[in-house]
Formats: C-alpha cells, structure tokens, sequence
C-alpha cells in the first residue's frame, strides 16, 4: 500500500529496449524448446527399444538432454509470467541463466550428434540378423541437434546483449 503512493523512477530508453530484447530472446528460446523437444522424443524412445546389434544411446544421454532443454524452457517460461506480472530480472541472473544454458545446450547438441552418429555410422557395418533404425527418427535427431545448437547461439546472443548494452 505504501509502494504506490511512491513516484516511479523514470526509466532509461536503453535499459527498457534491454528488457524487451532479452524477452524477446526469451520467447525465442521457449519456442525453440519446444521445437526440440518434440523432435527428440521419439528418437530417442525408439533407439532403446528397435536398436539389438549395435550399442544403444545411454541413458545419461537421454537424462542431460532432456533435463537441459525442459528445465531451461521452465526456466525460461518463468521469467517470461515474472515479466508478464511486472517482476524485473536482474541482470547477473540473466547472465548467469544465459551462460549456463548455453554451454548445457552445446553439451547437448553434441550429444544428439553422437548419437545420431552411432545410428547412421552402423548402416556402414553389414551383419546378419542387424535392425536399423528408422530414417526418419535419424532425420528427426539430427534436426533436434541442429535446432539445440541454434537455441545455444541464442543464449549466446542474449548474453552479448546483456553485457554490451547495460
């Protein structure tokens, strides 16, 4: 109640193009996400289940990628109803989020790719009796990598916005 009888600071012209830069950057990440997300699933559900003369994707890999994306789109969903509800992220946070879930998402990115690999390089490999895995699961991995490695160009990105423009 005693907060609104206080005038508001007036805020800077560069400080409020930040700040819609950065959600900007965020509503790009969340949506990319997404996109990942629904191009890894099946991949990676049916790597474990189709795939018997050959080595499997780990379980750890499944876990890091999917821990990384999903919890940077919570993340990020987060601070987008913060800014919706009027919050302002501070500016180490957003740095601290941003570097983190750019190196999460490399991480990522070249796991997919390893993966992918695995699945393709055994095509190579003639043996009796061997079950490949689906074209368009190997196509749907690879695009899923390609889209996690563009998603961490875009914290990439944010995070040089954040540091050059505040």
């Amino acid at each position: 109640m005693a907060d609104e009888t206080l005038p508001t600071e007036p805020v800077a012209k560069e400080r409020k193009s930040l700040h819609v830069t950065t959600i900007v950057a965020k509503v790009t990440e969340v949506v990319l996400a997404v996109l990942i997300i629904g191009l890894v699933v099946d991949p990676l559900n049916s790597y474990h289940q189709r795939m018997y003369n050959r080595p499997r994707s780990k379980l750890d890999d499944v876990a890091l990628i999917y821990t990384t994306v999903a919890g940077y789109l919570l993340i990020n969903l987060l601070f987008i109803i913060g800014h919706a509800l009027g919050d302002k992220i501070p500016k180490r946070m957003i740095i601290m989020f941003s570097v983190v879930g750019a190196i999460m998402h490399l991480i990522s990115a070249s796991v997919m790719v390893h993966s992918w690999r695995k699945a393709v390089g055994s095509y190579f490999d003639v043996q009796n009796n061997n079950i490949y895995s689906s074209k368009m699961y190997n196509d749907m991995m690879i695009s899923a990598s390609v889209f996690t490695f563009i998603n961490a160009a875009v914290y990439a990105a944010e995070v040089f916005v954040t540091v050059k423009y505040s």
